[in-house]
């Protein structure tokens, strides 16, 4: 296989554990700074009033596939296989972690789910608000209870710009003091990145040796805001998105009601069967330390 494996979100963020198919966690800020906070020398102490921290949650989705086998697939000699089954399972296991990965950066609002509707969680690009650029008319809808069920509006499409990143990052610095580490964004996206002059004129890379030639660089990796440095990400799942996503995965976990498993299933005639799944969901801690380019042009 040459097909993309890596996860690179869920592999830089955390894990946990749920304990019901509705796992919730509470979120809270420091109020604004107050230059005059001043108490009177001996004066009596009133208790301030407080805000509670925001109860949050998000479902638990099940991903899940079935492998099937026939008996005589078992048995006969495989050219670099030993087992049909064995080799599936593998896949199936790749497979199941790209489509966590695709739940993570997806505008998936989370779904409670029926008899008839499979229950799904809600992805990033629909839980980040507080820092959500969009085109005009779009937002996304902010939620400080319960899950994120109502869906982002649509606004008036438009290209990625220097402007539009310059943007985010000072709205992220603002809100939680520190930029994200890291911005994911199309293949397509990525290009049009590279394509950002910020204050340099030329890219060049001078050889070590003198026998050494020099090198065109046609990219950039790293970009250097007034706030911070943000390292450039083109995740091959987000090709085609309308979204650029400012992460930092300190805040950001995978939480699984039921890890990854294969179980085995009711033989049925001379066939053998497996069920892979894994029971999970995307917590997002504090969701004003990330942000969100939405209604991007050209993904």
């Amino acid at each position: 296989m040459v097909n993309p494996e890596e996860t690179p979100i869920i592999s830089a963020s955390g894990s946990g554990t749920a304990s019901n198919t509705f796992h919730e966690w509470q979120r809270d800020n420091l109020r604004a700074p107050d230059a005059n906070n001043a108490a009177i020398d001996g004066d009596d102490a009133t208790p301030a009033a407080k805000t509670p921290p925001n109860r949050v949650g998000n479902y638990c989705q099940i991903f899940q596939d079935t492998v099937a086998t026939s008996g005589r697939a078992e048995v006969v000699r495989k050219a670099g296989m030993r087992s049909a089954m064995t080799y599936f399972v593998g896949k199936s296991y790749k497979e199941l972690q790209r489509d966590m990965e695709a739940m993570f950066v997806s505008t998936n609002v989370a779904v409670l789910g029926n008899s008839t509707t499979a229950m799904k969680a809600a992805g990033l690009a629909a839980m980040i608000y507080t820092n959500a650029n969009h085109g005009a008319g779009g937002s996304t809808p902010a939620h400080t209870s319960g899950a994120a069920t109502v869906a982002p509006t649509a606004g008036t499409p438009r290209a990625f710009t220097e402007a539009l990143l310059k943007a985010a990052a000072q709205s992220t610095f603002t809100s939680c003091g520190k930029v994200p580490p890291a911005v994911y964004l199309s293949p397509a996206h990525k290009t049009v990145f590279s394509g950002f002059t910020g204050i340099a004129v030329n890219r060049y890379n001078i050889p070590a040796k003198k026998d050494e030639q020099a090198k065109i660089i046609g990219g950039a990796d790293v970009y250097g805001s007034d706030f911070g440095d943000m390292t450039i990400v083109p995740h091959y799942i987000m090709a085609g998105s309308t979204n650029v996503l400012g992460l930092n995965p300190e805040y950001i976990d995978a939480v699984y009601l039921r890890s990854f498993q294969s179980n085995d299933l009711g033989r049925t005639g001379d066939s053998i069967k497996k069920q892979i799944l894994v029971d999970s969901t995307c917590r997002l801690r504090s969701e004003n330390a990330q942000f969100k380019i939405a209604d991007l042009s050209g993904g």
